[in-house]
């Protein structure tokens, strides 16, 4: 109903209520799946139509108004922009739902995109507050709306806060915080619900920044380990596991010393590693485990040796396959057998993970 309510109120020009409607209809997407959880009555139906009403809340609605507000002045570009809003916003919910049972609940991939649309109706909010005309800031409004669709869209990672359990005893600074943000909201509601979305909007790209300068500088730091597996020096590896742990992760993408020795096809420096007491079960940023990995790359000497050691063949990775999927996409019918015969399963046999 708000998100219509929003179109609604657009239409007639009305882009401060407009505005409103699409914040009100967070906050109610905010709940609906947590009194669905705590009434019993979650089912495929609500999941469904939960996913339609966002679209037309945080999609249609947002999309529609502002370009009411700001846009239809610009002609060709300015329907592009929305439309590039709106069909992100089609496809990061998409997205969403194919990835529910798989992903890392902390994180979303891609600005969700209630926030997307908080974002572009607290522009509008803000700029009606001083009576500024859409037309007046076209340009940074179509910017603001094409930033917000291809965010949706993007692989950049946005904290979801899931892992906060608010039921138990919370830090004081966290209730110091949530206070003075109410008391601020209650002030000036529409500056400080935008900037809190500003932020949150950009926390993505700033969180990537200094995640890939950590991993340059972890990289540099264990450029010697790294180059003595790529030259086959198990010698100097051996060494060098005297003071560093095996299961140190020594890149950016989350791969431990036993997956670089998989990359780079090193079995001597694996069994190494192995015999060290490094994890069978470390993930990397893409949920790939030693196994998944030796299984996408067909190295079917590694796939051995990792099963010998008990790694566990069913384990998915971020997209929900199983080392079993991986092999078979990558025609290693040797690894299939090797995982078949461990009991290896695909993700559709194994179904939905428990708790999904």
């Amino acid at each position: 109903f708000a998100g219509f309510y929003a179109v609604v109120q657009g239409m007639n020009h009305d882009f401060e209520r407009a505005a409103i409607a699409i914040f009100i209809a967070a906050v109610l997407d905010g709940l609906d799946g947590r009194v669905a959880r705590l009434t019993n009555t979650q089912s495929a139906f609500g999941a469904e139509y939960d996913s339609l009403a966002d679209m037309v809340s945080f999609g249609a609605a947002p999309a529609l108004v502002m370009y009411e507000w700001a846009l239809r002045g610009m002609g060709r570009i300015g329907w592009i922009a929305a439309f590039v809003y709106c069909v992100g916003a089609a496809l990061r919910l998409a997205r969403f739902n194919t990835q529910l049972s798989v992903a890392d609940k902390r994180w979303f991939t891609g600005l969700p995109s209630p926030a997307a649309a908080l974002l572009v109706a607290g522009m509008i909010w803000v700029f009606d507050d001083y009576q500024v005309k859409g037309g007046e800031v076209k340009w940074f409004a179509a910017a603001i709306t094409v930033y917000a669709g291809v965010t949706m869209v993007s692989n950049i990672r946005f904290y979801s806060g899931k892992d906060l359990n608010l039921r138990r005893a919370v830090p004081f600074w966290m209730t110091l915080v949530i206070v003075v943000a109410l008391l601020a909201i209650s002030i000036e509601p529409s500056h400080v619900l935008w900037g809190i979305m500003l932020a949150y909007g950009v926390s993505g790209y700033f969180l990537w920044f200094v995640n890939r300068w950590r991993a340059e500088a972890q990289e540099k730091q264990y450029r010697d380990i790294r180059d003595a597996i790529d030259a086959g020096d198990v010698a100097a590896l051996a060494r060098m596991l005297q003071t560093t742990p095996p299961d140190t992760v020594v890149n950016g993408g989350g791969r431990s010393l036993l997956m670089v020795a998989i990359e780079e096809t090193n079995l001597p420096a694996l069994e190494l590693l192995l015999a060290r007491g490094a994890s069978r079960d470390h993930r990397d940023e893409r949920g790939l485990t030693a196994l998944a990995l030796a299984a996408e790359m067909g190295f079917n000497e590694a796939v051995e040796v990792l099963l010998a050691a008990g790694a566990d063949p069913n384990v998915r990775d971020g997209s929900g396959l199983t080392a079993l999927d991986l092999a078979e996409e990558h025609g290693s019918h040797d690894i299939v057998a090797s995982l078949l015969r461990a009991g290896g399963k695909s993700g559709t046999e194994l179904g939905d993970p428990p708790g999904a």
